[in-house]
């Protein structure tokens, strides 16, 4: 793309500075010399633009009840919403290229396209949407047939809507296939979630490190928050200086009380760190100071699909992993053997791991070796992008 374009991303559930929308994207095509627009919902409502360049605008995140379904229900029939002022926005900005991620902008997604200005429309399928639903919300079993059959009519309606776009983007194989088969291969492409945006990888030596263990990322209960002080509670047992850090946002607020609690209770106070989220580009220094990083994720539907960026961090810092065994996390770890996979409910097995990492420096060093030249020669996002930036110039080509 020689020529300079306007592109405008779009997101209601990622924030402004998201790893793959902002750094791994926009701030990249900024850097090529594009004008780069980004519309979100948010806290507050904000505009401006970032250091970077990137012009944005946030519409404050409205709630119309205390009840998660009602409220669901009222954003939607209200005429008002936050989708119609992330609409009209969007129109005014007469965008080459509107690419958008999350589920429910395809509520506006077909009326972009439809733009008299003939834009390229992408959108970002970023998770496996219809499996979110079944996977993460917890009812009384009548219900939860009736969340079964929400998730159905989602999957539908989201594949209906995808057929008037340029490209749907997935970053792993299982949902690119799925849109596949209703929109064509053509359609539906995937860009891995691949992470060197994160490069200041510092040399630290072993003994230098702070932290034996990492977790960063959501942290919640499916992601493997509990599991991993439970196998910490096994492995202090034989090194009882064992330190572990957390680092990201808890979901929902009260869990880093409750997770407070449960540490306290088991007087692992001197051994575990409870971090809030920080810049991205700070979470680099975490890394450089860890010695072995975790990605126990629970064994529901959606963690079978979803691909986890953790993964290729940890793997690029030269961390090795403790994962969950199955799934893309078993695939990789197995394909290049970079770590220990375990059941993620057994805190037995986590907590050998740990003890293994941290006792038998050949395996560890192996281990690191691996991951670390997987992630700098196959497992690059510079790769992606370039992909990204041909499926662009392909689309306005055509158009």
């Amino acid at each position: 793309m020689s020529e300079k374009i306007k592109i405008c991303f779009i997101a209601d559930k990622h924030d402004l500075f998201d790893d793959r929308i902002y750094w791994k994207m926009a701030v990249p095509l900024r850097g090529m010399g594009h004008d780069i627009h980004y519309l979100l919902i948010g806290d507050k409502d904000e505009a401006g633009e970032t250091e970077e360049g990137i012009k944005f605008h946030m519409f404050k995140l409205k709630t119309f009840s205390s009840n998660r379904y009602v409220n669901f229900l009222l954003k939607r029939l209200n005429p008002n919403n936050n989708y119609a002022k992330l609409f009209d926005s969007a129109r005014l900005l007469e965008a080459d290229i509107y690419h958008f991620h999350d589920l429910w902008i395809n509520r506006i997604g077909g009326k972009l396209k439809a733009l008299p200005h003939n834009p390229v429309v992408f959108y970002d399928a970023r998770e496996p949407y219809a499996e979110d639903y079944v996977s993460y919300i917890k009812s009384w079993p009548g219900f939860q047939f009736l969340i079964k059959i929400f998730a159905s009519y989602v999957d539908s309606w989201e594949k209906h809507k995808s057929r008037v776009y340029d490209l749907v983007i997935a970053n792993e194989e299982t949902v690119q296939q799925k849109f596949a088969k209703v929109i064509g291969s053509d359609k539906a492409t995937v860009l891995y979630n691949y992470s060197d945006a994160l490069v200041d990888f510092q040399e630290v030596n072993y003994e230098e490190k702070k932290y034996d263990l990492i977790y960063s990322g959501a942290i919640t209960e499916l992601r493997g928050a509990y599991s991993m002080l439970s196998g910490l509670l096994v492995a202090r047992q034989k090194l009882p200086d064992i330190q572990m850090v957390f680092l990201g946002r808890y979901s929902p607020e009260s869990l880093k009380s409750e997770l407070q609690l449960f540490i306290n209770e088991n007087e692992l106070s001197q051994n575990v760190h409870l971090l809030d989220a920080v810049p991205y580009k700070d979470v680099a220094d975490y890394y450089n100071k860890s010695r072995i990083g975790l990605v126990l994720l629970q064994k529901v539907k959606t963690y079978e699909i979803s691909m986890p960026i953790k993964l290729f961090e940890y793997m690029w810092f030269g961390l090795p992993v403790i994962a969950s065994n199955f799934g893309h996390m078993k695939k990789y770890v197995d394909k290049d053997s970079c770590g220990i996979l375990v059941e993620p409910d057994n805190a037995d097995q986590i907590g050998s791991a740990m003890i293994e990492l941290l006792s038998d420096r050949k395996l560890y060093a192996s281990f690191s070796k691996n991951g670390r030249k997987a992630a700098t020669k196959k497992y690059r996002w510079a790769f992606e992008f370039e992909k990204l930036v041909n499926f662009y110039k392909k689309a306005l080509n055509e158009r």
